[in-house]
């Protein structure tokens, strides 16, 4: 009967053992952008590294891309990526009593799949490009074109958006969370060296005034905010951390059993 009496005993502790499972911690982390910089098709050889960024088509029929990047190496080895959003702020949009804007349009993230100089170019159109330094027509000004000026979709950055947000006026806007964006975090921590950003192109470049100015890790201040990465993560023991966990429950349950 004491035998019987043990096993019945230690049986709300067995499935209170099977109910638990080895602590999971979930936290998000918001990375700023470490590069970030714009081209622009009227100032084909200028660089804008270090204003705010443009995207879209001004009023005078010239398109403008961003592109930023983030460095992942805050995340922690082993996480388990849940979630990803990019985040964005409208500083400027184009003045409503002039021809062409502003228009509200959709503007996507794309995956970049070939590098980049961000530079240091200053003034709303950027200044001459150093070597290095990305702008309308090079990469790498003096050392690497665009497959086509601008970036060619499918070569120079993927060839479908990893999240798409409508914009409209003065604020934050956030993309995400995507399947693909939560890919695109993967894909740069398995592979570090192809960690090239992306890219924002709005898909009304054909429409005047659907250009916007978006803050950058230059001229952030008070609500504006450079591009940020909000990574959301769960962290699971390893294999062995597991099982000496399960055997320290186990053992503390034998000893309730064995108890007089």
């Amino acid at each position: 009967m004491k035998r019987i009496h043990a096993w019945v005993t230690a049986g709300p502790l067995w499935l209170a053992l099977g109910a638990l499972s080895p602590c999971v911690s979930a936290a998000t982390l918001t990375l700023p952008a470490v590069a970030d910089t714009s081209i622009f098709e009227a100032k084909p050889d200028s660089n804008l590294g270090a204003t705010t960024l443009v995207a879209g088509t001004n009023q005078t029929y010239s398109r403008s891309r961003a592109m930023f990047r983030f460095d992942l190496g805050a995340i922690p080895s082993g996480a388990v990526i849940t979630d990803v959003q990019v985040s964005l702020y409208v500083t400027r949009q184009p003045d409503p009593d002039q021809h062409g804007g502003p228009v509200n349009s959709d503007f996507s993230l794309y995956r970049m799949l070939v590098s980049w100089g961000e530079g240091s170019g200053t003034d709303n159109t950027g200044s001459a490009a150093m070597a290095g330094d990305a702008t309308w027509n090079e990469r790498h000004f003096a050392a690497n074109s665009w497959d086509t000026p601008g970036g060619l979709i499918g070569t120079d950055f993927a060839s479908t958006p990893s999240a798409t947000t409508a914009v409209g006026g003065i604020g934050g806007y956030v993309w995400g969370t995507s399947s693909a964006l939560v890919d695109d975090v993967k894909f740069w921590q398995a592979n570090p060296a192809a960690n090239f950003g992306f890219i924002l192109v709005s898909q009304d470049e054909a429409a005047l005034g659907s250009a916007r100015r978006f803050g950058s890790k230059e001229q952030p201040g008070g609500a504006i905010t450079p591009a940020q990465l909000l990574v959301t993560y769960t962290l699971v023991p390893e294999p062995a951390a597991a099982g000496l966990w399960l055997l320290g429950i186990a053992g503390l349950a034998l000893r309730r059993v064995r108890q007089p």
